[in-house]
């Protein structure tokens, strides 16, 4: 069958949504640059159908790109073509009407509905490598849709989207830190006891102490750089360091045995909180690095009172009784740490501490 339309052709497959047509193609990546219409920017929220683009969210996916060259997995990108096309199916029997090219007319605008964050860290992708050029990637096409149906469509596709949990996506990552932090809580006993792997958003009924994305934080400040040159190493040494510092507070141990779930502890005590973990892991930076003896100095974190209501903690990571989760807190709630179980400061952590001391008293 000859086309009545010129333009722009992709091998593709029909299919149906709700009595109507939609066209899946694999378009290699140089040819993205060509067929979307991506500058939307000049048109009011009400004139488009997708929201404006974010400048700051594109470095961080090409950078993805670029340093999984060789696993890098995107989902389909959603487009909506504005103007005539035509769908030339192969031949007569049912599964050859499925199967054929999608003819998008040359004066077509074709507007992303779904994706266009992708398609411009792609791009920019490609001015650094070349070589994914004729890579490819799925596009979805729906036809003939007004305005109105494509901000439907936006909105469908997103309405119903949910972001991965935090947790479940660092146990699922294959980046150096997060390699680090499960491979150390799913080879301890202890640990996997105490973490949750998939939420980080731990309720009062959660048996668990903490979520692997607490943890993977606090792994980060024990261990400062983490890259793909240094982390088999590292894997033993925080290993180590956690063990140890789960052997030293009693009621972790309590929550390992089943004797007292995580919940009751975050009601009422700092240690089942993500800023106290991060606040071990500083203090635990400092120790590895300065104190020979530090798994003789981690035993007195038995006798710390991790109480809420301890005056220690007040305005360090508890404020007016409730937990509060910055940096500041952790280096504040590190500090204090350090000064319970005879560690001493480093010069900044004395002027940090003696800002807050001067602060608290004008109070």
């Amino acid at each position: 069958m000859q086309s009545i339309i010129s333009g722009t052709s992709f091998p593709a497959i029909k299919g149906i949504q709700a009595n109507a047509e939609y066209y899946t193609v694999m378009c290699p990546l140089k040819r993205l640059s060509k067929i979307f219409t991506t500058d939307q920017s000049q048109f009011s929220v009400d004139k488009r159908a997708q929201r404006l683009i974010n400048e700051a969210r594109i470095p961080d996916i090409t950078n993805y790109i670029l340093e999984q060259r060789e696993k890098y997995v995107f989902s389909s990108i959603t487009a909506c073509i504005d103007g005539s096309c035509e769908f030339i199916s192969i031949g007569k029997s049912k599964h050859e009407q499925r199967i054929g090219t999608l003819i998008i007319d040359e004066d077509a605008e074709i507007y992303i509905t779904d994706g266009q964050h992708r398609n411009a860290a792609i791009l920019e992708a490609l001015k650094e490598d070349p070589s994914l050029a004729d890579e490819t990637i799925s596009v979805v096409f729906f036809a003939n849709k007004t305005l109105d149906e494509r901000q439907r469509i936006f909105k469908d596709l997103n309405y119903y989207s949910v972001k991965t949990d935090g947790s479940l996506s660092i146990t699922y990552d294959d980046k150096p830190d997060a390699i680090v932090s499960k491979t150390i809580i799913l080879n301890s006993p202890r640990l996997t006891k105490l973490v949750h792997m998939e939420s980080s958003n731990l309720g009062p009924r959660s048996k668990k102490l903490i979520s692997h994305s607490a943890v993977n934080r606090a792994t980060k400040l024990l261990c400062g750089t983490i890259n793909y040159d240094n982390h088999k190493k590292l894997i033993p040494i925080a290993a180590n360091y956690w063990e140890q510092v789960v052997k030293n507070i009693p009621a972790w141990l309590l929550v390992c045995q089943d004797e007292i779930s995580g919940g009751e502890l975050r009601d009422e005590s700092i240690h089942a909180h993500s800023v106290t973990f991060q606040a071990l892991g500083i203090v635990g930076r400092y120790l590895l690095e300065n104190d020979k003896n530090w798994k003789k100095t981690l035993k007195e974190l038995k006798k710390v009172d991790w109480s809420r209501k301890n005056k220690n903690w007040d305005g360090r990571c508890v404020i007016n009784g409730s937990m509060h989760n910055n940096p500041k807190a952790a280096q504040l709630t590190a500090i204090k740490i350090k000064l319970l179980i005879g560690s001493q400061l480093t010069d900044k952590e004395v002027l940090t501490e003696k800002t807050f001391i001067e602060a608290k008293n004008e109070f």
